[in-house]
């Protein structure tokens, strides 16, 4: 099944396929075409090629066969009909041959001529009508270049047919097109197939003629592969995606190294479809087994793995042409900033990029300093000052930000109880600094005026010193985590005060920002996704409530990632083609990741959060 798979090409799982359930017609159409394309000797002398360019260029993808090559194969090809038709099937018998030698060769020449008939029938169902169902990543497809090889088919064809049946070439003619002919030669059986043939070929030319013109795209709902299985996948992404019923589970499918039994239950459950990664293999090899997983069965992908596999999905995603969703951070090193800096609008034209606080936690500042169209669906927006029940549009919040005035400072708590996930805090993983930092330094960074300075800012790192027993670790020293907590502070006299105080195993929870301005406050209640616009010169507008919409704003209750599969799914819908304006986190989080990476280096305090300073359990308390 291997080499046949390489000979022809096995249908895209999409392609019979809706949701769970399975087309019976579509399977027994689509599977019959890949056996009889076996039988074509273009599709032998394709494998033959691609394996000897393989070798030569030690490639380890597909090599592409040029049309070049199918078009100088299909005029051989007519060349042979024409000798079939003229010389051979004119010629009863060569002569001072013995007539069974000579039956022998017009056995064989026919048998020629029926197998390139028959491919050439296949050639024209499949490239005209067939292969963009069939296919779903068409990466180098033109329906135009088939389309203009189609009359030599069609001559190569009627030569053929007109060789086999014995008649002129002139009758096959007039047969397709239905045209009248005297003195019929061809028997009753093969006139009716001819002329049913002549009129499914005039509807594939039509259809084609109407297909080359560009059309407006359709969005629709396809299936989605999302690469990693850990616990952002498991309690944020899927129940959003299928819990509020963006996707059917039977379209949605988990591909990973790991997958945890309990987990692998849930799926079986749930019916979502789900495969291990082969283990022991390298990390290439990984990616091209996830590409084709992905080429196979879905439409579009979203990659949740660590990190530091993220540049390597995303290059290969993008090659490929697949539209993609990638959990933040994007990369967590300076050398991948540095690659992804070479080439980022490329790597990420038809990528999503997420980040939880920008889109979910903090939309409503987001919506508030951005104005962006995409976000207003999911907001309620309500002028509290004025007398009556009102809203307010964006030319109205544009108004408040100007009367806010000049920007004086910001201050940002980011606490967080117990965390189970040792990865989260261990040094070799980026622990704090990626997964949880980053959060309050990409608010921070959206809400100054200038570009973000980490170096300037004061830095104290705590770590708790009983960590490892918190944790319950067997194989990690205090030694191996990073700062569990971290305060920054603007040095005296800055013209933007800023505090930002960031830790895990706080005493208290608490995710707020408070944004003061020369005339007026934002206070923003991250957890409750709510923001509130103080302004007592804006008149009429002094003060101002954004919010996600009620049924979205309980994180406990609802999906965690509800607003963001929404804003993927939009996405989606577009082809992965984006508009004027972005509405994921992109280019903006590079800007952070550059920001937070030089500092990492560039750090040289008293602590780092390499060289976090340990605190008891009750000084740590004290911290917050």
């Amino acid at each position: 099944m291997d080499l046949f798979s390489k000979v022809s090409t096995k249908p895209h799982y999409e392609s019979y396929t809706w949701g769970k359930h399975r087309s019976i017609f579509a399977s027994i159409i689509y599977w019959l075409i890949f056996v009889l394309r076996i039988l074509s000797p273009l599709q032998w002398i394709k494998l033959i090629f691609r394996k000897r360019q393989a070798a030569l260029n030690d490639e380890k993808e597909r090599v592409d066969f040029h049309a070049m090559h199918s078009e100088r194969y299909l005029l051989v090809v007519l060349g042979l009909s024409l000798v079939f038709y003229f010389v051979l099937s004119a010629t009863p018998a060569l002569p001072g041959i013995p007539d069974s030698v000579n039956a022998h060769l017009s056995l064989v020449s026919d048998f020629i001529a029926a197998l390139l008939l028959f491919e050439s029938v296949m050639w024209v169902f499949y490239y005209m009508l067939l292969r963009i169902l069939i296919e779903k990543h068409l990466t180098i497809f033109n329906e135009a270049e088939y389309f203009i090889a189609l009359p030599f088919v069609l001559a190569t064809q009627f030569f053929l047919l007109a060789g086999l049946l014995g008649v002129s070439v002139s009758e096959v003619l007039a047969l397709a097109l239905n045209l009248d002919f005297e003195g019929y030669q061809a028997t009753q059986a093969a006139q009716l197939t001819i002329g049913t043939f002549g009129y499914i070929y005039t509807a594939l030319i039509i259809a084609n003629i109407i297909n080359l013109i560009p059309a407006i795209p359709v969005g629709r709902r396809p299936n989605i592969t999302i690469i990693g299985a850990g616990d952002v996948v498991q309690h944020r992404m899927l129940p959003a995606l299928i819990g509020k019923n963006l996707y059917s589970p039977g379209q949605v499918a988990i591909i990973s190294d790991c997958i945890d039994e309990s987990f692998r239950e849930q799926l079986r459950k749930d019916g979502v479809a789900f495969q291990l990664l082969t283990s022991g293999s390298s990390s290439e090899k990984k990616i091209q087994e996830v590409v084709k997983f992905i080429k196979k069965r879905s439409s579009y992908a979203i990659v949740a793995t660590p990190t530091a596999s993220h540049l390597g999905y995303v290059s290969a995603m993008a090659k490929e042409g697949i539209v993609f969703g990638v959990e933040k951070p994007l990369v967590g090193t300076a050398a991948e900033l540095a690659v992804l800096r070479q080439c980022q609008d490329q790597l990420m034209e038809r990528g999503f990029l997420f980040s939880y606080y920008w889109l979910e936690k903090a939309l409503p500042l987001n919506y508030f300093l951005t104005l962006n169209p995409q976000y207003h669906r999911f907001l309620d927006i309500n002028v509290k000052s004025s007398p009556e029940d009102r809203t307010a549009g964006a030319d109205a919040l544009a108004y408040l930000r100007l009367q806010l005035g000049k920007l004086v400072g910001v201050d940002i708590t980011f606490f967080e109880g117990e965390d189970p996930r040792e990865w989260s805090l261990a040094k070799e993983t980026g622990g704090l600094f990626f997964e949880t930092l980053i959060h309050p330094i990409t608010l921070l960074s959206h809400v100054l005026d200038e570009p973000l300075q980490l170096e300037g800012l004061l830095a104290e790192w705590h770590v708790l010193a009983n960590l490892p027993e918190r944790l319950g670790s067997k194989s990690l020293a205090l030694n191996d985590y990073g700062a569990s907590y971290v305060s920054l502070r603007s040095r005296p006299g800055a013209a933007t005060a800023i505090n930002v105080r960031t830790g895990k195993f706080m005493a208290v929870k608490e995710r707020s920002m408070l944004v003061r301005y020369k005339n007026g406050v934002i206070r923003v209640d991250l957890d409750a996704r709510q923001c509130s616009i103080s302004c007592p010169q804006a008149g009429s507008l002094a003060e101002v409530t954004i919010q996600v919409h009620e049924e979205l704003a309980d994180g406990e209750s609802t999906p965690k990632y509800d607003i963001q599969m929404t804003l993927f799914d939009s996405f989606v819908h577009n082809q992965g083609q984006w508009s004027a304006q972005r509405y994921d986190d992109y280019p903006s989080q590079i800007d952070v990741l550059s920001a937070m990476t030089g500092w990492l280096k560039a750090d040289k305090g008293e602590s780092h959060f390499y060289r976090p300073i340990p605190l008891s359990e009750m000084d740590y308390r004290k911290l917050g």
